[in-house]
């Protein structure tokens, strides 16, 4: 297994409560991808909120004004 594959099963594993072996042996690739995809989904929604530029409002700054 690569490195990143081995992370992702001791993340599952750890989330389920089961053992590494557990999780190989229960699990097929298909799934493994997919708990991949929901703990990257993650990471990326935090990334992109922490990047997403300002935006302002010419109408809220005027009633933060009023």
């Amino acid at each position: 297994m690569t490195a990143p594959v081995t992370r992702l099963v001791y993340a599952v594993a750890a989330h389920l409560h089961m053992t590494a072996g557990a999780v190989l042996d229960q699990m097929g690739a298909h799934e493994l991808m997919t708990w991949g995809y929901l703990f990257d989904e993650h990471a990326k929604a935090q990334q992109q909120a922490a990047s997403a530029p300002l935006e302002l409002s010419v109408e809220d700054e005027i009633n933060a004004w009023r």
